[in-house]
């Protein structure tokens, strides 16, 4: 019986830790990765980050539970039409099932915000996402301000949004 508590001890503790590393939090704060031009799914170009404006991406997939739950978050944000700030999001195509289904899935969902594809996992390694979702706040001047991995709520992109850099 002393033997099942020695080996249990460390296990429970090593959970524990893992537990509290892989729990939403701010990532350090880096530089911001090159301009990419890319083209959103209704072919339309666009800066990431937007040159001279406020950016908000986000990296997200199909798959992930929490990236679903979020999405409608993102969809009422992006509705409130704050010109000031570009919401970009980012499908991982790189990691989905196929194109075909993330569009089935995009168009069930009725979300019209900006998405485009990283087809090649290029952006994910740019940014260095290992987890989803992750969001990434650059300001003005194309500076990484905040990173967050983990779903966000619509208050914490209005928070950020209306902040003065």
């Amino acid at each position: 019986m002393k033997r099942k508590g020695f080996l249990c001890r460390p296990l429970i503790l090593l959970f524990s830790a893992g537990m509290l590393f892989f729990q939403p939090q701010a990532l350090a704060k880096q530089a911001s990765p090159a301009v990419m031009q890319m083209k959103t799914i209704e072919g339309q170009r666009v800066l990431i980050p937007a040159e001279g404006q406020k950016t908000i991406i986000h990296f997200w997939t199909t798959w992930c539970p929490p990236c679903r739950e979020e999405l409608p978050r993102f969809q009422s944000y992006y509705d409130e039409k704050h010109a000031d700030v570009e919401l970009i999001t980012v499908n991982l195509l790189n990691v989905e099932k196929n194109e075909q289904s993330v569009k089935r899935f995009i168009k069930a969902n009725h979300l019209s915000f900006p998405i485009v594809f990283d087809r090649t996992g290029d952006m994910m390694k740019k940014y260095n996402v290992m987890t989803i979702p992750s969001t990434f706040f650059i300001n003005e001047k194309g500076e990484l301000e905040k990173s967050v991995v983990g779903p966000i709520t619509v208050e914490q992109m209005r928070s950020w949004a209306e902040k003065k850099s």
